[in-house]
């Protein structure tokens, strides 16, 4: 950490449990000592060095009480603790007494802390206050190494699309669903498939542009459907290449095969086969993204379609080709669809499968 206040030379430069007073403190170089305050009898770790952190988001989970156990879902394997940095400035809440909590709120303060790097920016008090430092809202995600290493090619950018579909975005976002806890307050999440993992624009979607397009309905469908666009041709490059091999094998029914080769470069085919094929998805969850779809397709006085894929691709044709169709009144439809079809892209990002069938 460095910690310097405008009216102070002091410079804290370590972090220290206090275990006579219960507390943290920040040291300077001259031991000149600052008192963080703190509301819970802390369960003291040793090996702090095993944890890291990030902060997270959200609009519907930051209450004292919104503190979850956090599990890889494939792999049972805990992750962590997810908690509002609030949690950690009360003894008010249901988990203050938990062992395990408190251990988790010791190493989350001590990393907070040894975060800092100011310098400068505020005047110096008689007690440091964690959110002098982070936003009040802030929630806090204490990762245990440790157990992180337990499963293979561990990497937290895998998991910031489930988290999002879990009401955890990376930077502020109002427009979370309905948050879907276990009774015993365990969150588990998934990692994106190895399949599409090497995509960077799918973290940059993820972490930034949905929420900068959010209110802003035309250009967060938009947003979605670029996913869309990134997996279905990873599907043209996967049947190309089969395609291929069958010409080489089969050269004398060239003129039969181009019936096959139109329609693998139709992107409304691709986009049947993504939902279809190389995806699994909850036929209740493609069903209602259909339905949405097709309530707009009547509104524009389009056909309404009984595929989801066929549905979508519709709706896409639709806004990005014929948008002056849809009645003014019906365009705030695109908002439903969107809240729908933010979740199918989730679930297509964590079990797209096109390596399963190489």
């Amino acid at each position: 950490m460095y910690l310097k206040f405008s009216d102070d030379d002091e410079v804290y430069s370590h972090v220290k449990y206090d275990a006579e007073e219960k507390c943290f403190c920040v040291i300077s170089s001259k031991n000149v000592r600052l008192k963080c305050e703190n509301y819970l009898k802390l369960n003291v770790e040793e090996d702090v060095e095993d944890y890291c952190f990030n902060i997270l988001n959200t609009d519907i989970l930051n209450r004292e009480n919104d503190i979850f156990q956090v599990y890889d879902k494939q792999a049972n394997v805990r992750l962590g603790w997810i908690f509002p940095i609030q949690a950690l400035l009360s003894d008010e809440h249901d988990y203050a007494e938990n062992t395990f909590f408190l251990k988790y709120a010791y190493i989350a303060i001590y990393l907070l802390l040894n975060n800092i790097d100011e310098e400068n920016v505020r005047k110096s008090s008689e007690v440091l206050k964690i959110t002098d430092f982070y936003s009040e809202d802030a929630i806090i995600f204490v990762l245990c190494k440790s157990n992180c290493k337990q499963i293979n090619d561990f990497c937290y950018e895998d998991y910031i699309v489930d988290l999002f579909g879990h009401g955890y975005s990376c930077l502020p976002y109002s427009a979370m669903g309905e948050k879907d806890v276990y009774v015993e307050k365990r969150i588990n999440i998934r990692r994106i498939s190895k399949d599409v993992k090497e995509k960077i624009f799918i973290g940059e979607v993820f972490k930034s542009l949905l929420v900068q397009t959010d209110l802003l309905p035309l250009a967060k469908f938009h947003m979605l459907y670029q996913i869309i666009e990134l997996l279905i041709g990873d599907i043209f490059s996967y049947e190309f290449t089969s395609f291929s091999k069958k010409i080489s094998e089969d050269t004398n029914n060239l003129f039969d095969l181009k019936d096959e080769l139109q329609k693998l470069t139709g992107e409304k085919y691709r986009v049947k086969e993504l939902f279809n094929t190389y995806s699994r998805i909850d036929r209740i969850l493609k069903d209602k993204l259909m339905d949405v779809c097709n309530e707009i397709l009547k509104e524009a006085s389009k056909k309404e379609k009984v595929d989801v894929g066929d549905s979508l691709y519709s709706v896409r044709c639709l806004v990005f080709h014929n948008y002056g169709s849809i009645p003014s009144e019906a365009r705030e439809l695109i908002k439903g669809i969107n809240e729908i079809f933010e979740k199918v892209v989730i679930e297509l990002l964590i079990t797209f499968n096109i390596s399963c069938l190489k």
